[in-house]
């Protein structure tokens, strides 16, 4: 089967799909209260409030809770130059320990990944702009992620 073959087979495949026409697309709004979560969308002033028609999903609330005790973030070592300071030879051969190098690099690992979970963590605030879904039921939607 050659590509064009392929992708007017697969062209008409998604055309013969039922695919729901009332969805809207993915959009940008702001939040403007906490508590509840509510969500101002685009030009129009809608106001779309948590628990109403509105609701965070579950991977969104996962990402907020990631390291929110902050425990994994303080024990980065704050400097790396105390690994490569070491100076130490093998016993043996005479040539220098390659140790501090490694730990060195160990620990430049760690704060990539803590600086990743500092990122994920979500906590929302006044003005934060999200990405909401419609889901299928009318005037329901669903906080994705922030932006």
């Amino acid at each position: 089967m050659s590509n064009d073959d392929f992708f007017k087979r697969l062209a008409l495949a998604l055309k013969e799909r039922e695919n729901p026409v009332d969805l809207k697309p993915c959009i940008i709004g702001k939040v403007v209260e906490l508590s509840p979560v509510t969500v101002q969308t685009g030009e129009e002033n809608i106001l779309l409030v948590e628990d109403e028609e509105l609701q965070l999903s579950e991977w969104f609330k996962f990402r907020c809770n990631i390291d929110s005790t902050g425990a994994l973030s303080s024990s980065v070592p704050s400097s790396l130059e105390s690994a490569k300071s070491v100076t130490e030879t093998h016993s043996y051969t005479g040539a220098a320990c390659t140790m501090p190098e490694a730990i060195s690099y160990l620990a430049q690992a760690i704060q990539a990944v803590t600086s990743e979970l500092l990122n994920l963590k979500c906590e929302l605030a006044n003005g934060d702009y999200v990405i909401i879904a419609s889901l299928e039921e009318t005037d329901k939607f669903v906080i994705l992620d922030k932006v």
